[in-house]
């Protein structure tokens, strides 16, 4: 499917597939492996000044005023070059934030500040948070744990959802308050959980416009992280059917045998089907007419388009597939990390589920 364009996302687009050439890719990402830092602030500092922190932040307050086409149009690209900053959700975290000097501080690239929604299985969707806050004067004080954050430990601080005495708020804390633990993942980056024990932090928004604002971020991540998805994919299929043109079996190349044909055209139909829906559904939100889910619905497919095609990807290289000398397995193992990051395909199809039967 060829997407329609104006030249601002031309060129959007453009910039962010240079800077993957230049910037990302398998041997940048076994390098990262070895170091302790997962986020390269150098590399930061380029993703903020070209703008793509900011790209949903409103233009009043500094922003590019852009809307999800454009994220995603961005997000895709660094999936295509397994680029680890986690450069979508803090511009959705940006948004979160408006009009404020932290949000200015935030897309200037001063400072990493993450989402930090997920309580195990929870929070994919609109529930109530676990995780706890009591107001201590003009601060608000949180109590709890929070899950499946992306580089914990390089960030600044952290946007956290909780639940106050007069509804859902969103609290930035700072990193230093909270206690860390991280671990490594297949794909070289890492993951883990705050726990916060009294730690006091500021409150974002009032409890009247934190559930529309949760919405507006939950959506951000999910369908940029669907985007990043199907850049994984687009490598790993370009990869397999260079891979099919030259390695030869019985005289001629593996791709002419019709079964890993079908396999291959198989793939290509799931990829286009997930760009399809992806971009639907980001044009929908930036519109206004996205219906609750949606973004969810993106992912679910997404992800399981992704490990479809990944793996298929893999087992079409045959043994070499399967070694960490090839490039291939790190698509996989990227989309299995990417997959699971804000709950898997079951939990994303239950929440477009619920969603449209409260719309109906």
């Amino acid at each position: 499917m060829e997407l329609l364009l104006n030249d601002e996302q031309t060129m959007l687009r453009d910039s962010a597939a240079t800077f993957t050439e230049r910037r990302g890719g398998a041997d940048r990402l076994r390098r990262q492996r070895a170091t302790d830092a997962k986020i390269d602030r150098e590399i930061w500092a380029q993703a903020a000044e070209a703008g793509w922190l900011a790209i949903l932040a409103p233009e009043s307050a500094g922003g590019l005023g852009l809307g999800m086409t454009e994220l995603c149009l961005v997000s895709e690209e660094l999936g295509k070059g397994l680029v680890p900053e986690p450069v979508a959700a803090v511009a959705a975290v940006a948004r979160a934030l408006g009009a404020s000097h932290t949000m200015e501080v935030l897309v200037s690239g001063d400072r990493i500040i993450l989402p930090a929604l997920m309580e195990g299985t929870r929070s994919i969707g609109d529930e109530a948070p676990a995780v706890t806050g009591s107001a201590n004067g003009d601060a608000v004080s949180l109590d709890g744990v929070k899950t499946g954050i992306a580089c914990p430990a390089d960030a600044d601080g952290f946007l956290v959802s909780a639940s106050g005495p007069d509804g859902p708020v969103l609290v930035i804390v700072d990193r230093d308050a909270t206690e860390i633990q991280a671990e490594p993942t297949l794909d070289g980056a890492s993951i883990g959980t705050i726990t916060l024990n009294g730690t006091p932090g500021s409150a974002v928004t009032g409890a009247n416009e934190t559930p529309a604002t949760i919405s507006a971020l939950l959506d951000a991540l999910h369908l940029s992280n669907a985007a990043e998805l199907l850049g994984v994919m687009e490598t790993a299929q370009g990869i397999t059917v260079e891979y099919l043109k030259t390695r030869e079996q019985f005289d001629k190349p593996i791709g002419s045998f019709q079964a890993l044909q079908h396999r291959a055209v198989d793939n290509l139909a799931a990829i286009e089907m997930c760009r399809s829906l992806i971009y639907q559904a980001a044009r929908a939100l930036d519109g206004g007419g996205g219906s609750p889910g949606l973004a969810s619905a993106a992912l679910s497919k997404a992800a399981a388009s992704a490990l479809d095609v990944c793996k298929s990807a893999v087992q079409m290289h045959g043994g070499i597939g399967f070694t960490d000398e090839h490039d291939i397995g790190l698509y996989l193992k990227r989309a299995v990390i990417l997959a699971a990051r804000y709950g898997n395909a079951g939990l994303h199809r239950k929440r477009y589920a619920e969603c449209a039967e409260l719309h109906d």
